[in-house]
């Protein structure tokens, strides 16, 4: 993915951009929940896309978590443009080659690329029109491992399926 994708910066640089809020957290989890201010919300400023997470006993563990809902979140809400060149043969970047091997792509929701791999292949379905076909070739996959990659975080399987909707393809499953 080009590196200037917010979902794909350094923790700093991200970090650098965001506003951080801490609060108490509320519901179980005793008396380190209830006195100290566990509960962390990020906001990326230039775009308003805010993550939050309260669910982990300390500030730092909530804060790992919400960093990288909040680079989930940018990779479906932010487009840039592709660096996929519509007239090349099979391409992506070094990140999604590390993850797409012999047509698979294997890589996990808590893998700290994920966000970096899910925003290469939602910009690249941007540039193609959705078109899943035609973004599995230029990817070196197939079209059930894009769905499949795309399912394993919600919001992109939701927008992946409006955004075929919108030009008159068959959402999937």
């Amino acid at each position: 993915m080009n590196e200037s994708h917010p979902a794909c910066w350094a923790e700093e640089e991200l970090l650098g951009q965001c506003r951080l809020t801490f609060s108490r957290a509320s519901g179980p989890g005793g008396q380190n929940r209830n006195k100290v201010e566990t509960s962390v919300q990020i906001e990326f400023l230039p775009v308003g896309v805010i993550a939050s997470a309260s669910e982990r006993r300390t500030q730092n563990e909530n804060r790992k978590v919400a960093v990288m809902r909040l680079r989930c979140k940018l990779a479906v809400d932010v487009r840039l443009a592709s660096p996929i060149d519509s007239a090349s043969p099979l391409s992506g970047t070094d990140t999604w080659r590390r993850y797409c091997r012999d047509g698979r792509v294997d890589i996990s929701e808590t893998n700290q690329d994920w966000p970096s791999v899910l925003a290469e292949l939602i910009v690249t379905l941007v540039r193609f029109e959705w078109n899943v076909s035609e973004v599995a070739m230029k990817l070196g996959t197939s079209s059930s491992q894009i769905v499949k990659l795309l399912k394993k975080y919600g919001p992109a399987f939701v927008l992946f399926n409006e955004e075929r909707k919108s030009r008159g393809q068959r959402p999937f499953a």
